[in-house]
This record gives structure tokens, C-alpha cells and sequence, in this order.
């Protein structure tokens, strides 16, 4: 079993090599867990992850070191992967606000059956952030005496929120947040023919994770238009005539305060930016192959920090449902 260190192991999931690294070497020693916890944010690759670990655990090639490992040919790995096995159980809040003790009392009804196909089934609860105590005390009694054919795996975007008993029996494994430029060269691969602009947008709302930047770029309309109204509001407020800014804060801007407050947020992210590279630091707002405008060049950190607080000031004014357009009218006339 030592050679399924040296494999290609999850080569579905991009990415992420601590977690695979910490898996490989569970598979290697035979010692694979009953109950994993896989955290992340929305998009990051907790599905696909999940998915390579059930199918790693049943794959028929498994020992064999010719193949990466879930195989992806098999019979099982064409099951699971393809979402259609009867082995591997998804339990979620669906539309509800929370996992409550009804959803764990189904999974124990069904615990002691034994797997249709292989030698084990696999339980993934997703959002399992969302589970309340009671729900959370009714599963670990099942976490900490499972039968042996048995495998859960939770899915959580915020671990700490878990119960401290539930972590103790899954270790937690992290996917990986990836850097805008990564995220911008994997979407220019995916949409060869995309626009340059629209991709660099989706890559860097996307919080580093592939499935968002996927998201954003398919159906974020409306966040891809918030990101390029932040990018011309900090050249009207770095470089455009007062009158400029002054026309474009009060007839471009949406209306919605929430909108508005996003906004002003991208804005101090992209001054950040400019800030950072004046120090040799990287990127999150702007393009690392692009750099930040050239109309910043020439600003000092000290005034680029004062316009950042400037924008904060607008963003707490705003929050407290003072007039936008008097609040906006403010920031640019300080500036």
C-alpha cells in the first residue's frame, strides 16, 4: 500500500495538496478515519473532495499503483462520482434554516443496513455548520461507535461552530483558498474566448475558491457590475476633475445602501492594493500580470491611507441612513 503515496490521488480536485497529502497517507496506512469534517467556504471544493474520498475507499484499482487514485473507470468510481450510488447518502438543511434532530434520527433508523455494492456507505451531511446542539449531541453517539462499514463525512464552512465532542472523533481537513491570479489563469482556460475583464472580475470576488469564480462568471451580473463600478470610482476619486467625481457619485452609484456599501468596500480593497505594491506586497483587487492604474503612481501611502478612512467614515455614515448622495457629495469634496 506504500505506492498510493506516489499516485496522482484525488485528481479531481484541484488544488488542495495538504489535504490530499493528510488523506494520502490515511489510504497509505490503511488507517482511513470513520468520520472526516471538510471545511470550507462555498465553491471551494468540499463536494468534489468528499466525493474522491468515497470513491478512493471503494475504487477497484485501489491497489493497483498504474492508475491515480479514485480511478474514475471502475464500476464504483463511475457510481459515486457520477452522483449515483446507492452507498453514498447526502443529508442537508435543504430549505430549512438548520439540521435538526429529525435528519440525524434518519440516519441512525438506517445505520445498521449494510452497503448494497461494496464494503462500505458513506453519510455526507453538508452544512453541517448548520446543525443545532441537539442534532449535533444525537449524531455522536453514531460518530463514536459506528458499525464498521460505515463512513461519515461533514461538510462545514466554519468548524469552530461544531461542538467540541464531534471534533474530537473527525479530524478536520481545509481546502485551499487560491490567489486571484490563479483563479484568473483557470478561468481563462475554461472560457478560452472569455472576456479578459469579465474573468479578472469573477476571479477576484470569487474569495479564493474555483466553484464562486465559476458562479460569478456564469450568473454574478450583478456583483461583476458592483466590481467595476468600485474600480471607476477610485479613478473618479484618484485622478478625475472634482466636477467629474462629483457626477459620477451622484448619477452612477446604485441606490440600495447595501450595494452602495459593497461598493465603497471593493474601493478600499483596490486603495489597499495600491498601498501594497508601493510595498512590494500582493495583490487581491487588481490583476498581478496588470498592476494597479497608473494614475496611483504617484500618490503617497499617506494620502492613499487617508482616503481609505475617508471611505470608511462614508461606509459607517451610510450604514447610519444618513442621505447617500450628501455622504457621497462629503467624500469627494475631502479628498
Amino acid at each position: 500500500m506504500a505506492e498510493i503515496q506516489k499516485r496522482n490521488i484525488f485528481p479531481r480536485l484541484i488544488g488542495n495538496n495538504n489535504l490530499k497529502n493528510t488523506l494520502s497517507s490515511d489510504l497509505a496506512e490503511g488507517k482511513s478515519a470513520h468520520a472526516y469534517i471538510i471545511e470550507g467556504q462555498k465553491g471551494s471544493g468540499k463536494h468534489t473532495a468528499a466525493r474522491e474520498i468515497c470513491a478512493s475507499v471503494l475504487c477497484e484499482n485501489r491497489g493497483d499503483g498504474r492508475y491515480p487514485l479514485p480511478c474514475g473507470e471502475c464500476s464504483q468510481c463511475r457510481k459515486i462520482l457520477g452522483g449515483f450510488s446507492v452507498d453514498v447518502m447526502t443529508v442537508s438543511n435543504g430549505d430549512k434554516a438548520s439540521i435538526g434532530v429529525d435528519a440525524v434520527r434518519d440516519i441512525k433508523n438506517s445505520l445498521y443496513i449494510t452497503p448494497n455494492d461494496g464494503d462500505k456507505k458513506f453519510y455526507i451531511i453538508e452544512n453541517a455548520h448548520l446543525m443545532t446542539p441537539q442534532a449535533q449531541n444525537a449524531l455522536l453517539i453514531s460518530l463514536e461507535e459506528p458499525p464498521p462499514y460505515v463512513m461519515f463525512i461533514l461538510l462545514c464552512e466554519d468548524s469552530s461552530v461544531l461542538l467540541e465532542t464531534i471534533k474530537s472523533r473527525a479530524p478536520v481537513l481545509k481546502t485551499e483558498k487560491f490567489q486571484p491570479d490563479f483563479i484568473e489563469d483557470f478561468l481563462a482556460r475554461k472560457y478560452p474566448s472569455a472576456n479578459r475583464e469579465k474573468i479578472i472580475h469573477s476571479a477576484h470576488l470569487s474569495s479564493g475558491t474555483l466553484g464562486q469564480a465559476i458562479d460569478l462568471y456564469e450568473n454574478g451580473g450583478a456583483k461583476l457590475e458592483q466590481y467595476g463600478t468600485a474600480s471607476e470610482l477610485v479613478r473618479n476619486l484618484l485622478s478625475a476633475k472634482k466636477s467629474e467625481a462629483l457626477t459620477f457619485v451622484t448619477q452612477s452609484l446604485p441606490k440600495d445602501r447595501s450595494s452602495v456599501k459593497q461598493i465603497l468596500s471593493l474601493t478600499k480593497l483596490a486603495l489597499r492594493d495600491i498601498i501594497s505594491e508601493k510595498k512590494g506586497g500582493d495583490l487581491l483587487f487588481y490583476s498581478k500580470s496588470e498592476g494597479t492604474p497608473k494614475f496611483a503612481k504617484n500618490l503617497s501611502v499617506k494620502k492613499l491611507i487617508e482616503i481609505s478612512a475617508d471611505i470608511s467614515s462614508a461606509e459607517e455614515k451610510i450604514s447610519a441612513n444618513c442621505s447617500q448622495s450628501t455622504v457621497m457629495i462629503s467624500l469627494v469634496m475631502n479628498i
